[in-house]
């Protein structure tokens, strides 16, 4: 029986199911058969088969979350005078939320002006006499050593003006700072200062949220991971909304595995131009698999041990829920992807199968669903 199976498609060498065949063969040949309606109702691990085609007719849960998120802080200390907006509340791009106390600012700004306007006067008069003694040197009516004190006097004065203007740069961009502005427009999620507090620079007193553009993260079962390179026609559901339909596209698929759920995170976007989808609001995702040139149309992967050998062919069992009771179908092995086989045969999306004890089974044997134990 074992040898039989070495011989399947693709010539599949399987350790395994090999060992799981020898479990199956009958070491009680000496004994009568025990009928199927004679044999204990047994428990049993299933799966619900499905393909590509079956994104298309599921929805997957998720919540609405801003597209960014970023906190705001003044870059500069002080104590705040003003906050013109709350919690809740929209903003545009350039709204000013809040303002420090520019009076120092202000301050600083004047003085570091009037100081550069000395300074300019120096280097003026600086400049003059270095022009004058190019001349009177050229003549010899100063000395050479005069000269190099004036052009001295000239450069020291020229570096001054240009530090002077320099400090007069970060005193207008340090009043400038005293002013918290909107970096896009969004809304106020959180608020988390007050007027007249002290506050050091990049202290947290905004939060924003970009709605422009908005995220859903659904979880995605392991057995539809396969095809998780061929998503389009991303669509979302917002029950909220009358169950409207937005058109989505995918940002990102994670690869760090629930290991509660067994399924994988995929991040999806919606514009929101509107901003009709609000952070929280509950949202349903549907994808659709592109199949073109790949070999999964009309294919399943199961688990190794869901495979049983019957008449020299493999075989899986599938269950019946009306009736409770299992029927083998014969199938054919594709390929091998790590602890699970790529079938074809007389199956169908939809039905649930046997993905344990399989050889433990016989034709038409009651059997029930473990609870908690179907393998989406």
């Amino acid at each position: 029986m074992t040898h039989s199976f070495l011989h399947i498609r693709y010539c599949l060498w399987i350790p395994a199911i090999a060992l799981l065949f020898l479990g199956g063969c009958d070491t009680n040949s000496g004994n009568a058969p025990v009928a199927a309606d004679d044999k204990p109702i047994r428990p049993a691990r299933m799966m619900a088969l499905e393909t590509p085609k079956d994104l298309a007719s599921r929805r997957f849960s998720g919540r609405v979350e801003a597209g960014e998120t970023t906190t705001l802080s003044f870059r500069v200390p002080g104590q705040i005078e003003t906050l013109e907006v709350d919690v809740g509340d929209e903003v545009s791009g350039g709204d000013t939320l809040g303002k420090l106390d520019q009076r120092d600012f202000r301050l600083q700004v004047n003085e570091t002006q009037s100081k550069l306007e000395s300074v300019q006067a120096t280097l003026e008069e600086a400049r003059k006499n270095w022009e004058r003694g190019k001349s009177l040197v050229e003549s010899g009516a100063i000395s050479d050593a005069e000269f190099d004190r004036m052009e001295s006097a000239y450069e020291q004065a020229r570096a001054k003006r240009n530090a002077t203007q320099e400090a007069l740069e970060t005193a207008r961009s340090a009043f400038d700072d005293t002013v918290l502005e909107a970096p896009f427009d969004g809304v106020i999620n959180r608020r988390m200062a007050e007027p007249f507090e002290q506050v050091s620079p990049q202290r947290p007193v905004f939060s924003i949220d970009n709605i422009e553009t908005v995220e859903i993260e659904v979880s995605i079962p392991e057995r539809l991971m396969q095809f998780r390179n061929h998503l389009e026609d991303v669509h979302v559901y917002m029950p909220v909304l009358d169950n409207r339909r937005f058109d989505a596209r995918v940002e990102n698929v994670r690869l760090d595995v629930s290991p509660d759920t067994q399924a994988y995170p995929v991040r999806v976007a919606v514009d929101n131009p509107e901003r009709e989808l609000l952070p929280g609001m509950t949202a349903e995702v549907s994808f659709k698999a592109s199949l073109t040139d790949t070999p999964w149309d009309d294919s399943f992967l199961v688990p190794v041990e869901a495979i049983f050998e019957k008449e020299d062919q493999p075989h899986v069992w599938v269950w019946d829920s009306d009736s409770g009771r299992v029927a083998s179908r014969p199938v054919t092995t594709k390929s091998l992807e790590a602890d699970s086989v790529r079938i074809t045969g007389e199956i169908n999306a939809g039905e649930q199968i046997i993905v344990a004890g399989a050889q433990h089974l016989q034709e038409d044997q009651k059997v029930r669903r473990l609870e908690g134990e179907v393998v989406q």
